[in-house]
């Protein structure tokens, strides 16, 4: 019995697996990304240390109140794309146990198709003749 929606061979299990892989990189290097993104707005408020004392002061002030939204903002994405992967893993595993469903059923009702026939069968031939005379 095959699944539907998925064809299961070892070049799909091969693929899967690549992918995982693929998946870890990508996310390792879009972590990275975050961190250079920051690294370059801490860049940015050390290269306005040229302007006045208060003028720099109030640059420090926003830049440090910019951080803090996209801290918050990092969280917040954070939050939600870990919800997002457990919503699939989730899927993925009602998908599963939907297609572990689907083979019991059909196991019950070769089981029940077999032992339908044989029954009527057996109660056929079990009977008495009927002789008319």
């Amino acid at each position: 019995m095959s699944r539907p929606g998925k064809k299961i061979t070892r070049e799909t299990i091969k693929m899967d697996h690549k992918m995982k892989a693929l998946k870890d990189i990508k996310e390792r290097s879009s972590k990275s990304l975050l961190a250079n993104v920051l690294d370059m707005d801490d860049d940015i408020r050390t290269s306005t240390s040229y302007l006045r004392m208060d003028a720099a002061a109030e640059m420090s002030s926003s830049c440090a109140l910019a951080q803090k939204d996209l801290q918050g903002i990092l969280r917040e994405l954070r939050f939600i794309t870990g919800r997002m992967k457990k919503a699939e893993e989730d899927a993925e595993i009602v998908g599963d146990w939907k297609f572990a469903a689907m083979v019991v059923d059909r196991i019950c009702l070769i089981v029940f198709t077999s032992f339908t026939i044989i029954a009527t069968i057996c109660v056929l031939f079990s009977a008495p003749h009927i002789i008319v005379q």
